[in-house]
């Protein structure tokens, strides 16, 4: 990995090492893991430096505007932020930091006098509680439980849930695709961008620590998720969809996903909704128990 202020994509070779220093935060925030660093990698044109035994992670928005991640490490972090900001307005880029969580904020920003910051609402994620996702038990989960049931009922027989394997993922592929066609549109550039990196997900299933789970119908692909384990008490779902067509679909797949891959864990991050008030809606008619804010930063 070069030293700053070079920086260069990320790599599948970069795995072991990142996944051990995020192992070592025992993260909330949805993009401090590999994965999701990998899938995303062209999408956001990740990009990795080190920096006074710091990881830097510098990243475009989907509108393309660069930014940096706050340094992944404990050493001389006031001089590497610093060192950050200067090196933004040196590309005559606004100096920011974004995807910054709270207990960052309160270490290194709150009390430093030479920042301000606040929250980014659009890229908070939400958690649920595992339990509750996977039972969909009491009245606030009632529609939820009705449509799961009525899929069940309906397809009697006819699906059946199976771990994703290598065999499944060109269906996964085929799914994932005709997801596209019926969702994609430029108003909401990040349904590309989802779809562009879960089919590198898929491509790379064998070499990520995600796991995956599909749903058949009448021997057919119909659903497909992915998620890990983010921090010993969490898991996080990267990828859900299915179609939308089988009524009760998404679902059955939500809960039984939860159900055979994460029951151990005490929570789920959902990721975030990035503004978008139909993929607002959806998450918050799980009923999340929390929100992971995350926060902008630039200088004073």
């Amino acid at each position: 990995m070069p030293a700053f202020p070079q920086f260069r994509p990320v790599e599948i070779e970069d795995r072991e090492n990142i996944e051990s220093l995020f192992t070592a935060m025992q993260p909330e925030v949805s993009e401090l893991n590999f994965t999701n660093l990998y899938m995303f990698r062209h999408v956001h044109d990740y990009r990795l430096s080190l920096l006074n035994g710091n990881l830097l992670i510098m990243a475009k928005s989907y509108s393309k505007v660069p930014y940096l991640f706050p340094p992944i490490g404990d050493s001389m972090v006031p001089e590497t932020v610093s060192a950050m900001m200067d090196y933004m307005r040196g590309l005559g880029e606004d100096p920011v930091v974004s995807i910054a969580w709270k207990g960052f904020i309160d270490r290194h920003i709150a009390g430093s006098g030479e920042y301000v910051f606040e929250a980014d609402p659009d890229s908070a994620d939400y958690v649920y509680d595992t339990g509750e996702l996977i039972e969909l038990s009491g009245r606030k989960f009632h529609d939820k439980k009705n449509l799961k049931n009525r899929f069940v009922k309906t397809y009697k027989g006819r699906f059946e849930y199976r771990r994703l394997t290598t065999e499944l993922v060109t269906e996964a592929m085929e799914l994932t695709g005709e997801w596209c066609r019926g969702k994609c549109t430029v108003d909401s550039p990040s349904t590309f961008g989802e779809t562009e990196a879960t089919m590198c997900a898929l491509e790379s299933l064998d070499s990520l620590s995600t796991k995956g789970g599909v749903v058949l119908v009448d021997g057919k692909v119909q659903a497909l998720s992915l998620g890990e384990e983010l921090n010993r008490n969490m898991a996080v779902v990267h990828v859900e969809k299915a179609n939308a067509d089988l009524q009760g679909l998404y679902q059955y797949m939500s809960s039984e996903f939860l159900a055979r891959e994460f029951s151990g864990y005490r929570s789920v991050n959902r990721e975030q909704d990035l503004g978008e008030p139909n993929l607002r809606k959806s998450k918050l008619s799980y009923n999340p128990i929390r929100m992971v804010e995350k926060y902008t930063i630039r200088p004073k």
